[in-house]
């Protein structure tokens, strides 16, 4: 059974002009029943203003979505409506752009957005429904997008006479004060490579900065796996899934040194990387030491996965 809360607003949502005239007045407590009415009933003009005008720290889809007062919760994934996904980065993506220009509509706060946990792989994907993929893609175009803009801005402040307010902004755009952190779980392809790598670089220093929690990656090079995770911030990744990359002993060898500095790795899966240790030469069989002496580098590391690799005998060793 739904809340008396959550069904006023539903209420209040469904007429946008209206609440919009009000948001200045609405009490910020009511800002999260009032996004969550907004995201599951699909109201993404209400909900774009809800996120622009953010008046927490943290946004965070999955506390906020899981709460509505349902007898029985629907899983967040079965609710992560690509329209409405979409929705909530473009409110961030124009709160910063207000904070760019120096225009904001009230003090600024917002400092992360909580992406993680509004997605599910092992479940076939709706029509409605945005991919991991399709989310990391559009994340990585808004992060270049906004550090284009912060770069614009800065440009056309040097060349203007700088009174208080232009000082200001050029000199919160010049130190990176103006920025909002992305908690979220990333999926890299080929195809995908190019573009989040450069969301990586620019993010690193940019208003919209991608902070990876898991990120699984498909058919990558060995140079292009590591050129990846050097970029990414290692205080909270917890996850990584690499799969069908054909790494091999070697590669698994080369590749494990990288991984040292994340210390907080509870799971490493590495599932048809093409690694067979039943026929060894002198130097694999060395790689093979090498491999297990950095796995046990990796404190926190509680799941290993090497599904579809031969294996056989070597389980202590790896283990061990």
């Amino acid at each position: 059974m739904l809340s008396l809360v959550f069904l006023c607003g539903q209420k209040l949502v469904s007429d946008h002009s209206s609440l919009r005239r009000a948001l200045h007045i609405i009490p910020e407590e009511l800002y999260p029943v009032l996004f969550r009415a907004a995201f599951l009933g699909k109201k993404t003009l209400v909900l774009q203003d809800l996120v622009q005008r953010w008046p927490f720290s943290v946004l965070s889809l999955q506390r906020l979505l899981q709460d509505d007062g349902r007898q029985h919760p629907v899983q967040l994934y079965e609710r992560a409506n690509k329209l409405c996904v979409q929705t909530v980065i473009l409110g961030v993506m124009a709160y910063l752009r207000e904070l760019l220009e120096g225009r904001p509509l009230r003090k600024p706060r917002l400092q992360l957005l909580d992406m993680t946990g509004t997605h599910d792989d092992g479940l076939e994907q709706g029509p409605d429904t945005m991919s991991l993929w399709s989310r990391t893609v559009a994340l990585a175009k808004s992060c270049i997008d906004i550090a284009r803009r912060q770069c614009e801005e800065t440009a056309e402040g040097s060349k203007r006479k700088k009174g208080p307010k232009d000082a200001a902004l050029s000199s919160a755009a010049g130190h990176g004060s103006v920025c909002v952190e992305v908690r979220v779980d990333l999926f890299v392809n080929s195809t995908s490579y190019g573009v989040l790598r450069e969301a990586l670089l620019v993010g690193s220093h940019g208003p919209l900065r991608l902070q990876c929690r898991n990120i699984r990656a498909e058919e990558l090079s060995l140079r292009s796996t590591v050129g990846l995770l050097e970029l990414l911030n290692p205080a909270g990744l917890r996850q990584i899934d690499l799969r069908f990359n054909n790494l091999g002993v070697p590669g698994l060898n080369a590749l494990l040194p990288h991984m040292a500095r994340f210390t907080h790795l509870q799971s490493l899966k590495l599932p048809y990387s093409n690694i067979d240790v039943r026929r060894l030469s002198p130097t694999t069989e060395e790689a093979m030491q090498n491999i297990a002496a950095q796995i046990c580098q990796l404190p926190a590391l509680k799941e290993l996965n090497l599904g579809s690799s031969r294996l056989s005998g070597r389980l202590r060793q790896l283990l061990g």
